[in-house]
């Protein structure tokens, strides 16, 4: 079980939404359906059903990472594989998923280092 865990900046008051991502599936009308954690798999056959080719499988789910505008700081989450790498705010290009931030400046006070903090909680 994997854990969750939180990212912040260690100087301001700037903290991130989310953990990581969530897992999706797209529907046959093109909606992409989060899969909650643990049962990914179960909302996977739910949506392409039970039967489904790992070829449709592959080709109809993704990744929603996590991201930031490092510009407007808006948060949002995208597909890094399949989605421009646009802010949905301000339509900045300057994009990063948190996970991309770790270690790296604070994108609102640009003074503090951006840290991943075990929460001791695991999914």
């Amino acid at each position: 079980m994997p854990p969750i865990n939180a990212f912040w900046c260690n100087r301001c008051d700037f903290v991130f939404h989310g953990w990581g991502g969530t897992s999706y599936v797209i529907d046959d009308a093109g909606e992409r359906i989060i899969c909650p954690h643990p049962g990914e798999r179960v909302t996977v056959a739910l949506v392409l059903g039970e039967n489904a080719s790992q070829e449709l499988i592959e080709a109809r789910t993704g990744f929603h990472s996590h991201c930031v505008c490092a510009d407007c700081l808006h948060q949002f989450q995208l597909d890094v594989k399949r989605d421009e790498r646009r802010c949905q705010h301000c339509n900045s290009r300057n994009i990063q998923t948190v996970r991309e931030t770790v270690g790296k400046a604070c994108p609102k006070c640009k003074e503090g280092t951006v840290e991943e903090i075990e929460t001791g909680i695991m999914t």
